[in-house]
């Protein structure tokens, strides 16, 4: 037998094999047996659910973070990364490095978030905690434990986002802020604080317009404060512009060092109302807007408490 005659059997035998008319009455005389389109029915969404639950979501999303090192980001490192259908993302040893050169590491996170959402939609919302945010520039270092809920709606991820809100739980942290450039009436020169342990806090807002709005945050530890206001967002994070209100109890631990400086400046609650302009890495002090150029005499009532974190 040579190699025509075992092509030509070869053929002959796939042809008959293939015989459509006779699959299809093979097909029809299975599917009349009892039970069998309840198999068949069970067969596709078994096959279904295992491709649900076998799709590789990791590469997807990990590939959809990569996408922002062409934009807002020099790099990102992510260690481990776990999640479930029930959205529920878990990661750990972040690390990322944005355009400006400042890093951001957290050292894990736990997020109830849509992944379906976050990877084929333009909006991000549900819960978080984050235990070991740091954020390190030249200008302002953070150490941040945190959780909360929110809703952020992008235009497009390559862009800052349009609206949303936001609620979060400052949990034991640290904040260490540069150089505070003071005025000309309270001498010119810049104020530089140590490092601020905070016990507890909370912090409401609202996204709008590229502007994040602070309508509601109290921080308890080494100073007692609430602050409100704004503040517009750049590309770059450490130039996006202030416009905040902080209201401090003077007797907050750290100003002691500072309490005779800032005499004139306490109200008769006991208060110190300073108004914060400028970008976060070159924030300055603004006493026309702050009401503290001509304060109140201060009087012997006691101090305007302020409220506990309701958490």
């Amino acid at each position: 037998m040579d190699i025509t005659e075992v092509k030509n059997n070869t053929l002959a035998a796939l042809k008959s094999s293939l015989n459509f008319n006779l699959l299809w009455s093979m097909v029809k005389d299975a599917v009349k047996l009892p039970y069998a389109k309840t198999y068949i029915f069970l067969a596709l969404l078994f096959t279904l659910l295992f491709g649900i639950v076998s799709f590789p979501y990791d590469i997807l999303l990990r590939s959809s973070l990569k996408n922002l090192e062409k934009n807002i980001l020099r790099s990102i490192y992510i260690s481990t990364m776990d999640f479930s259908l029930f959205d529920v993302v878990a990661v750990n040893n972040v690390y990322i490095v944005l355009q400006s050169g400042s890093e951001i590491i957290v050292r894990s996170a736990d997020l109830d978030i849509s992944m379906f959402r976050l990877m084929f939609g333009k909006d991000i919302t549900g819960s978080f905690q984050f235990n070991g945010l740091k954020y390190n520039a030249e200008s302002v270092q953070m150490d941040l434990n945190l959780s909360g809920e929110g809703f952020i709606d992008f235009k497009s991820f390559d862009e800052m986002p349009q609206n949303g809100n936001f609620k979060i739980i400052i949990n034991p942290s640290t904040l260490k802020i540069g150089e505070i450039a003071l005025p000309d009436s309270m001498g010119g020169i810049p104020l530089s604080l140590p490092l601020v342990k905070i016990k507890s806090g909370n912090c409401e807002g609202e996204i709008s317009t590229q502007k994040i709005n602070i309508t509601n945050m109290k921080i308890f530890g080494d100073i007692s404060c609430t602050i409100n206001g704004s503040i517009a967002m750049a590309k770059t994070f450490l130039s996006s512009r202030l416009d905040l209100k902080i209201t401090a109890d003077a007797d907050s631990a750290i100003l002691k060092d500072y309490r005779d400086f800032l005499g004139r400046f306490v109200n008769d609650r006991n208060q110190i109302v300073l108004a914060i302009r400028g970008s976060i890495s070159r924030p300055y002090i603004d006493l026309s807007q702050s009401g503290s150029e001509a304060p109140r005499p201060r009087t012997n009532q006691p101090p305007d408490n302020l409220p506990p974190v309701r958490q």
